[in-house]
């Protein structure tokens, strides 16, 4: 159950979930980024992705699998396709 509400915080507000697991400390356990600038550019270009980064690495110690793999894909389309509608809902102006 709590998988199924991580996915779907995620794609509904992504940004308000990366700040909350920055404030906790969360991602301070494997430090994915070693540093500020991609997790801050992240933030504002790619949010589902650099959360779904994030937790991959948490969570699976820094190892790929299928499931990391498949996520961030997912993530990156998602990210994606939510700049190609605001560009396109834009225009529609």
């Amino acid at each position: 159950m709590g998988g199924c509400l991580l996915v779907l915080g995620t794609l509904l507000m992504p940004r308000v979930l990366l700040f909350v697991y920055w404030i906790t400390g969360m991602f301070a356990k494997a430090d994915p980024w070693n540093g500020f600038l991609i997790p801050l550019l992240g933030f504002f270009f790619l949010p589902a992705t650099t959360f779904t980064y994030g937790i991959c690495h948490v969570y699976n110690d820094g190892e790929f699998s299928i499931l990391w793999i498949a996520g961030m894909v997912f993530a990156v389309l998602y990210d994606l396709g939510a700049h190609g509608n605001a560009g396109a809902a834009k225009r529609s102006r």
